[in-house]
Parts: C-alpha cells; structure tokens; sequence
C-alpha cells in the first residue's frame, strides 16, 4: 500500500486533535503515514509539491468539507494524475463522505483507509474573471452562496452556528433574481432564488439536496428554483430529505458544462467563492476517493 501523506488542517474544527493521536491511528492499523500539519493553503500546496510522486504516495487530509477542497485543489493544480484522496472527518462539516455513508467519527471512519477500496470521481471547476477553483462536492448560486457569504463575516463567537444564523439573517430580505444559464442541454432565462450545481448528494449538514447524483457520469445535477422565497422555504425544508425535485417550479437538468451570465453569488464546498459571470465545467474520474 502506499505511504499517507496526512494533511491536518489546523483551521478546522478538527485543529485540536494531537499528532501522537493521529499517528497512533495510522501506527495501529500498520500504515505507513507522514504527518504534516498545515495553517494555511500555500503550507498545503508545498506540501503536496514535495510529495508529489503518487505512484508512491496517497493524500489524507484531516478536517471537513473545505479541508478536503483544499486538498483536491492543491492536487488538480499540480497536475497530480489521478491521486488517491481520503478524508478523516474532524471539521465543520463533512458532507461529501454522507454520499459514501462513511461514519463522522473519525476511528470508525480510520477503518475505510485500511482497504484497498476506491471510487474514481469527478470533479468541477468554477472559473470568473479573477480565479478559478476545483470542487468535488456542491456549488449554489443565489441565496444559499449569499448565505454562505454572510456566515463569512460574523464574529468567531458564531463560528459553530455560523451557517444557520447567516441563513436567518439573509432570508428576511431575500428575493428571486434574474437569472441567465447556458448549459449543454439547453439555456434558462428566468428568475431564481437559488441554483445548486450538484456533483455528490448531501450539503449544508446533511441536506439531501441530489439522490440521483452520481460521481462518474461525467454531469452535474443542476437544480434551478424558479419560485418565490415563500415557495424556497418550503423546497429547503423537503430537501433535508432528498423529497423536493418534483416540487413545481424546481427545474432539474443534467449536463457537463454550465455558463452562468449573470453576477450572482457563488459558493462552493461550503466556502464563498465570487460572483458571476463564471465559467463551471466538470472532470471525469479526476481523482480516486477511498471508501
């Protein structure tokens, strides 16, 4: 098997967990595991620079949802060729792993590192006038990235609440947007609360918001809610359960290109990214997730 590079991020919620914890969990389960710990995404860029070789080498990153975009950024960027990636749960959220039903704890989860077992999975690009960035799991445009946005700036006292209070504190001014999308399967003019670009299934602590996504076809699940705030709420409240995409006025399209004109707001993997215009393709098969 190949030697872990353990990536882990010292600005999750995962940050107080001790080296010789971590190295024990690998020790235990005879894996061979480098340990570094990173405070930011240029200590993890160098990091993946000097351990390179992935013929030699597979990534574990310690953290949630964006600890895990990090990585597969770094990678992507990098020109890694098909990386092995996994993730031990230790952040804010980990709901990319919810679609592979591997547990939040992070011993039961420890288990799924010691197969041989992967799952090759694309990966989307989202790319405006100023940046570009890769993403494995969900991207919203509208509300929830102005949400997301929102949670961004308040106080660290919030930071565990942060996404809900940001959610509440947006909605009470919140309304439907013009809104125009090309895609490969035909265009959208109209408008829109909200837009999620789905790659996986589950976002936002445990949303079900795509069942029928799948990461090797090479498509986004693109859901456009073409309805009212009032209506939104209701949708939002349905999509805890995966139960909203034949509520009228969600629109469900599948494709592997999508350009937003637009200048909406853009979050991905849980972080806000920019606005529109922007650019959003997918990756067939980019990298090998361990499950």
């Amino acid at each position: 098997m190949k030697t872990y590079v353990v990536i882990h991020n010292k600005n999750s919620r995962g940050k107080n967990l001790k080296k010789e914890y971590i190295d024990r969990l690998f020790i235990s389960n005879n894996l061979k595991h480098i340990y570094k710990s990173t405070n930011s995404y240029e200590e993890l860029d160098e990091t993946i620079k000097l351990y390179s070789n992935s013929s030699v080498y597979q990534y574990c990153t310690i953290g949630g949802d964006g600890s895990l975009n990090s990585l597969v950024n770094s990678l992507m960027k990098n020109n890694i060729q098909t990386p092995d990636v996994s993730i031990l749960p230790a952040g804010s959220g980990s709901d990319f792993i919810r679609t592979f039903a591997i547990s939040q704890d992070i011993e039961v989860a420890m288990r799924h590192l010691c197969t041989e077992n992967y799952y090759e999975i694309d990966v989307g690009l989202v790319k405006n006038k100023d940046k570009d960035k890769y993403f494995v799991n969900v991207m919203n445009i509208g509300f929830l990235a102005d949400s997301v946005e929102a949670s961004e700036k308040l106080p660290r006292i919030f930071r565990k609440f942060r996404y809900p209070v940001s959610f509440w504190q947006k909605i009470i001014k919140a309304f439907a947007t013009e809104t125009s999308i090309d895609t490969d399967r035909g265009e959208f003019n109209g408008k829109v609360f909200n837009i999620s670009i789905c790659n996986a299934q589950y976002f936002g602590g445990g949303w079900n918001i795509s069942p029928k996504s799948s990461l090797q076809d090479g498509l986004f699940n693109v859901q456009i809610f073409a309805v009212t705030k009032l209506k939104a709420m209701k949708i939002f409240f349905l999509a805890k359960k995966g139960l909203h995409l034949t509520e009228p006025g969600v629109i469900v399209k599948k494709t592997s290109s999508i350009k937003l004109k637009t200048d909406q707001a853009i979050e991905i993997d849980g972080d806000f990214f920019g606005n529109g215009p922007a650019d959003i393709f997918i990756k067939k098969r980019a990298i090998r997730f361990k499950i």
